[in-house]
């Protein structure tokens, strides 16, 4: 019999089997792919039928390209799968972020035994990537996080997906074992979108209020001055320093709270920024000069 007839019928049974068991998994392609990776008669059949070679679950563990193909759905791992993804005698190395599961065998020298980022393999471990906790921070756990830590977490899955293989999904508290957002997933992406417009906000700021440049002595400490380039905005404007200081009630601005800022001094008075809410601008400094000593 035509080996095309024969997979046609197996997939016909397959269909048939899933409809009586489980009809809306017909709707359901990431089931169906992993119902079928995870009955080894089917999987051997699949194989056979493609030309392909039957093999052990201990040989294709070290193996992607055996497993996965460029349009191949996305795999759902487990824990305990992924966990054996770490390189060792020369096998693959996986890693998870944010619940997707990459390919860095590329990076063997970081991501390997031994390597200086050893420690992300085979697990998914976001919360350490922006925080450097590698012990207990291993966990992919990131409530409670600064803004600028959702937004780096944001950075680091671009990264990964620009760089890296996407392999799959982690099931776990992002995806369910069927590859679906979880509660938690959008509770994140909700995290990510309040800092990246926390974030805007705070550019903003910086873009209208520069900050100082500084210098410290211990013998004399921290002088300041303005130019009009300092804090990387090029502008036509040079301005006077002035230090800020942002009360808890006042809006989070994490990178901004308690810096030098550069203001112009034709400017109206700093008081008057209904943007920056409740605040107070001290400064020891001469009101017109450019620069001085901060806090004395």
């Amino acid at each position: 019999m035509n080996k095309l007839v024969k997979v046609s019928l197996v997939v016909v049974a397959l269909g048939l089997l899933i409809a009586f068991i489980k009809p809306d998994a017909l709707y359901n392609p990431t089931y169906i792919h992993n119902t079928v990776g995870k009955i080894p008669f089917l999987t051997t059949i699949f194989k056979y039928f493609h030309g392909g070679k039957s093999s052990s679950p201990s040989q294709d563990a070290g193996s992607s390209s055996a497993t996965i193909s460029e349009d191949a759905p996305l795999r759902i791992f487990s824990k305990e799968e992924l966990a054996q993804y770490k390189g060792e005698n020369g096998g693959d190395i996986y890693l998870a972020l944010m619940g997707k599961v990459f390919d860095v065998s590329s990076g063997r020298d970081f991501y390997g035994p031994g390597g200086g980022y050893s420690f992300f393999s085979g697990v998914d471990g976001s919360r350490a990537f922006v925080t450097g906790d590698f012990t207990a921070g291993i966990t992919d756990d990131i409530t409670g996080l600064e803004d600028h830590d959702y937004i780096g977490l944001r950075d680091w899955v671009d990264f990964y997906e620009k760089t890296y293989k996407l392999l799959g999904k982690l099931n776990g508290i992002y995806y369910d074992a069927e590859g679906n957002p979880t509660e938690y997933y959008y509770q994140v992406k909700k995290w990510i979108k309040a800092a990246a417009g926390q974030k805007d906000e705070e550019d903003q700021l910086r873009e209208k209020y520069p900050m100082c440049n500084v210098d410290y002595k211990p013998e004399e400490g921290s002088r300041v001055w303005c130019t009009p380039a300092s804090g990387g905005v090029q502008r036509d404007w040079t301005g006077v320093p002035r230090s800020l200081h942002l009360p808890d009630k006042s809006i989070r601005l994490s990178q901004l709270r308690e810096r030098c800022l550069n203001i112009r001094f034709q400017e109206k008075s700093f008081f008057e920024d209904e943007n920056l809410g409740e605040h107070a601008i001290e400064s020891d400094i001469r009101a017109t000069s450019t620069q001085g000593l901060l806090f004395g």
